[in-house]
């Protein structure tokens, strides 16, 4: 809050946008009565429609749907795109100073290349993050590398009670055991139990044990053939959790994304493109400014 508002006292832009997490913060009430002093506009971000409460705010999926906080302003406010900046940085630098919520994603069949995508937008200190991938195990060492090369952050294949912390991607390990995360969000676990839902590792093992971190949890689903995956999504949307999915027209197999899509479990459908910004969108837990317009 400190930052938000000695930056826009110092800038005094024509408008700032904030996620509706800045409204629980105890001195909320003095940035607002600072941005009425100098006449400043504001846009409340909320993760979805229902938690909207008046016309100055907005939704992310209405956002998304717009091409992005910079196409949405641009129409809603009809500002045009060389006065828009960013309070925070890039994507390289997007988190020294943001606290994030855990991300677990699952993928199948053309989920190599999705993964790809998705991961290559991830900054150096990106959201700790669980990736179970329908794969061989004997070509897991080769998938991690192949990321680790495409991504900013480390990733790596993951070991048993390995500690989550940011810029890191932790891959479920061969074909023996299932990837989970501990209750308290803080180790992956990894379990030699029976296969679930036809595989091992499982995507829904995996969603299922990161019920207990919603809502502070954002789970993934990208193309792939069945239903694995879309079950756990279910009970994370259910607990509050932030859920994604790929949408039909970019899957190789829109088989896992849809079976999730059919239970309801699906906060934002997307193209693959736009995932990985959602993802990190979403991902944010600290209670800064996201973004600002510069006179």
């Amino acid at each position: 809050m400190t930052d938000a508002y000695r930056m826009t006292e110092e800038q005094q832009p024509d408008l700032v946008v904030y996620d509706a997490q800045f409204l629980k913060q105890n001195d909320f009430p003095m940035f607002a009565a600072m941005l009425e002093m100098l006449g400043v506009q504001s846009l409340v971000l909320a993760d979805t429609a229902h938690q909207i409460r008046s016309g100055g705010w907005a939704d992310r999926t209405t956002i998304n749907a717009a091409g992005g906080i910079d196409a949405f302003l641009r129409q809603r406010f009809n500002i045009a795109p060389s006065t828009i900046s960013t309070t925070g940085p890039s994507h390289a630098e997007f988190c020294d100073a943001t606290v994030w919520k855990p991300v677990v994603i699952g993928a199948s069949t053309g989920g190599i290349e999705a993964l790809l995508s998705v991961l290559s937008t991830y900054p150096v200190l990106c959201p700790p993050t669980l990736v179970v991938q329908h794969i061989n195990g004997s070509f897991l060492n080769g998938l991690a590398q192949r990321l680790n090369r495409h991504c900013a952050a480390r990733v790596a294949p993951a070991w048993a009670n390995a500690e989550l912390v940011p810029g890191h991607v932790y891959l479920a390990p061969g074909n023996a055991e299932h990837l989970s995360i501990t209750a308290s969000g803080q180790r992956c676990r990894l379990r030699a139990h029976a296969p679930e839902c036809g595989h091992r590792p499982s995507v829904d093992v995996l969603f299922k044990s990161a019920v207990a971190l919603a809502p502070d949890l954002v789970a993934v689903l990208l193309t792939g053939m069945g239903k694995d995956g879309a079950k756990g999504m279910q009970h994370i949307k259910a607990a509050g959790g932030w859920t994604i999915a790929q949408d039909r027209e970019s899957c190789a197999v829109y088989g896992m994304p849809r079976a999730a899509q059919e239970l309801g479990s699906v906060c934002e459908m997307l193209p693959l493109r736009k995932i990985g910004t959602a993802v990190l969108n979403a991902a944010v837990k600290s209670e800064s400014m996201l973004s600002r317009v510069a006179r």
